[in-house]
C-alpha cells in the first residue's frame, strides 16, 4: 500500500487516499452501509457497521471485512465524537455509500477526502459496479485532458 503524495506512476491521484498498485491500475476501497452484506439499507448515522470492499482491475471486487463502527446518530442527537470516530474508521476508503447521509456526516467525510454517496434501493454489487463505471469514465476523461 502506498500513500499518495500527489503523483504516482505518472498519474495524478487524490491527496490523502491510500492506493494499492496493481499493474497500471490502483485499486481502491468502498465502505457500504449494509445490515446483511448484500443490500444498501442503512443510513450513515444509524449504521453500526460497514461492508468494506476492494475494487480491483476490471471491476472485480472482493469483500475485505465487515467493519464495526459506533452509530453517530442516537435518536436525532448527533454525538460529534462518535461522528469523527466513524469517519476515522473509514479513512482508508475512497467512497462511503449509504441510503442517506446527513449534511454533517457529508462534511466530515469530505474533510477526510472521502466521497459520500447516497444510493438507496440497490445491492452492494450494483452500487460497486456503478462506482467502478464512474471511476473508469473519470480516468478516461483525465487522460484526454
Amino acid at each position: 500500500m502506498i500513500e499518495n503524495q500527489g503523483w504516482a506512476a505518472g498519474k495524478i491521484l487524490l491527496p490523502g487516499f491510500f492506493y494499492r498498485k496493481r499493474g497500471d491500475y490502483m485499486s481502491y476501497r468502498i465502505a457500504l452501509a449494509s445490515s446483511d452484506g448484500r443490500h444498501i439499507d442503512r443510513h450513515f448515522g444509524h449504521s453500526d457497521g460497514f461492508v468494506i470492499v476492494e475494487v480491483e482491475p476490471g471491476g472485480k471486487f472482493v469483500e475485505q471485512e465487515r467493519r464495526q463502527a459506533q452509530a453517530p446518530c442516537q435518536h436525532g442527537f448527533h454525538e460529534e465524537g462518535a461522528m469523527q470516530a466513524a469517519v476515522r474508521a473509514l479513512r482508508d476508503c475512497r467512497y462511503v455509500v449509504a441510503e442517506a447521509i446527513g449534511p454533517g456526516a457529508q462534511k466530515a467525510l469530505e474533510q477526510q477526502d472521502i466521497l459520500p454517496l447516497e444510493i438507496e434501493g440497490t445491492t452492494v454489487a450494483d452500487a460497486v459496479q456503478k462506482i467502478y463505471v464512474y471511476e473508469k469514465n473519470k480516468q478516461r476523461a483525465s487522460v484526454r485532458a
